[in-house]
């Protein structure tokens, strides 16, 4: 494990940005946030611009439909309103998505766990009302009780699922880069051989830039969105080479009271939003949907058995912390550049 401490002046690494020669641009927006798609050098595809475009679209589109938390005639949604406890048909997405997460969740003994949902509504980070108090610890407990992934059951094969009755799944941690996972398998199918794809800050990347070299995100620092724009990008940078990269952090959905700070990532062994020192965490896979997963993941997990974590897995992950009024980082021994 590698650390740096970099002086205030310093902007530090968080969430991620794309840097370089500025390639053909495809934008739109899906699940609240914006998307883009830069493509670059030749390509097998046929489709006009404004039909790639729309192919793209269809895909995030068709990902959000299945599941969306806050669309109430998303596939998810239909799920969780069923209280019967009994195996019910679901959407292929629904059913592929909610089995990686239990998957994950088994992994990490519970500190990632896809039917936090009570405890994300309760907080006001889901889609009821926002809070500025932090809930009573019995309505915390009484939540929790509704929180459990072994709660769950998913054939994936048969596409069908069931949960115990008030349970209620949330797969915004993977929803994003299930999106761009989607986006991704549409373009190599319409023989797009470079490309980087950008969610909210979840990136995926496929060959190289219009440079000829690979795709290269820069990272932000974790702070709140500056109202001047100004960006925070550092000159450090990630080449993503065919893999995706994800952030997770507590410093743009959050609310303060009484001097405390609550953020949105919440531990759902305690019901409370995480506490230590971590402000983001990066993580780099194969895939988005497993960065944008595992972002999460490490970002609940306390700092010491999350980075051990990330070593026994073989999995590149970026942490930032703030000390002594600096910033931090920390990395596994997988990160590029060690």
């Amino acid at each position: 494990m590698k650390h740096l401490l970099l002086g205030t002046v310093v902007l530090a690494l968080g969430g991620c940005a794309t840097v370089g020669p500025r390639e053909p641009l495809l934008r739109g927006e899906t699940m609240g946030s914006e998307w883009t798609v830069r493509i670059a050098g030749p390509s097998k595809a046929t489709l006009p611009v404004a039909a790639l475009r729309a192919g793209v679209q269809a895909q995030f589109d068709a990902v959000d439909q299945a599941l969306s938390t806050w669309r109430a005639d998303s596939a998810l949604s239909r799920f969780n309103e069923n209280d019967s406890g009994e195996w019910m048909d679901v959407d292929p997405e629904v059913a592929t998505v909610m089995s990686y997460g239990l998957s994950l969740a088994e992994e990490s003994d519970g500190t990632y766990d896809l039917t936090i949902g009570p405890l994300v509504n309760l907080w006001g980070f889901g889609p009821e009302p926002r809070r500025t108090v932090a809930p009573d610890a019995a309505a915390i407990e009484t939540a929790r009780a509704r929180v459990g992934w072994r709660k769950v059951e998913v054939d994936v094969a048969g596409h069908r699922a069931r949960k115990a009755p008030g349970v209620r799944v949330d797969l915004s941690s993977l929803g994003k880069g299930r999106g761009v996972d989607r986006v991704a398998e549409y373009l190599d199918a319409q023989g797009v051989a470079n490309y980087l794809i950008d969610l909210s800050g979840k990136l995926r990347a496929r060959g190289v830039n219009s440079a000829g070299r690979p795709w290269r995100v820069a990272v932000e620092q974790p702070a709140a969105d500056d109202p001047s724009g100004a960006p925070r990008t550092v000159p450090a940078v990630v080449e993503l080479r065919d893999s995706s990269i994800a952030t997770s952090g507590d410093y743009r959905k959050y609310f303060e009271t009484g001097g405390q700070h609550y953020s949105h990532i919440i531990d759902p062994r305690t019901g409370w939003p995480v506490s230590h020192s971590t402000l983001s965490a990066t993580a780099i896979a194969d895939t988005c949907m497993a960065a944008d997963a595992l972002a999460t993941m490490f970002m609940v997990m306390p700092p010491d058995p999350g980075r051990r974590l990330a070593d026994a897995r073989g999995t590149p992950v970026l942490w930032i912390s703030r000390a002594d009024g600096r910033f931090r980082l920390e990395h596994s021994a997988g990160w590029p550049g060690e």
